[in-house]
């Protein structure tokens, strides 16, 4: 038996083949000439680009969330419900619920509130390790007929 391994990290292929070397089952069987696992990626189609994501407070990033915390050490603010509209290599855009504490008269006493949003992430930042993060995510929504918009830094 011959071995024959192709092993692409970050996302991509490991395949691992057992073929025959001799007899009637390696004749049904021809081995393919494969110089190294560069020569294989590099005729497989061209590399997707990776779209921006969002970093949760847990876990790896994630692309289109419906919920989602904002302020990871006190839970004060988060986005819930979210139907996105477009999510691309600069901006996504959704609707859904602002989740927010007032913090009136503080943070440990206040009230949440939830409010229906337009939500627009921004601000592509460029990781070694997770690549193209979006880092602002802002708010527009009316409260007693006045418009209001707030923005959030998001984790990176």
């Amino acid at each position: 038996m011959r071995r024959i391994s192709l092993a692409m990290f970050g996302g991509t292929v490991a395949i691992v083949l057992f073929l025959p070397t001799s007899g009637a089952a390696a004749a049904r069987c021809p081995v393919p000439s494969v110089s190294s696992p560069a020569a294989v990626a590099s005729s497989q189609a061209p590399a997707v680009k990776t779209i921006p994501r969002v970093l949760p407070c847990l876990g790896l990033p994630q692309v289109r969330p419906a919920n989602y915390l904002m302020s990871c050490a006190d839970a004060n603010a988060s986005w819930k419900k979210v139907k996105w509209a477009s999510w691309g290599a600069q901006t996504a855009v959704g609707t859904g619920d602002l989740y927010q504490n007032d913090c009136q008269p503080n943070c440990v006493s206040g009230q949440f509130h939830t409010y229906l949003a337009k939500l627009v992430l921004s601000d592509v930042t460029r990781t070694k390790k997770y690549g193209p993060l979006y880092s602002q995510a802002t708010f527009s929504y009316s409260v007693k007929g006045k418009h209001m918009s707030e923005t959030f830094g998001l984790a990176t």
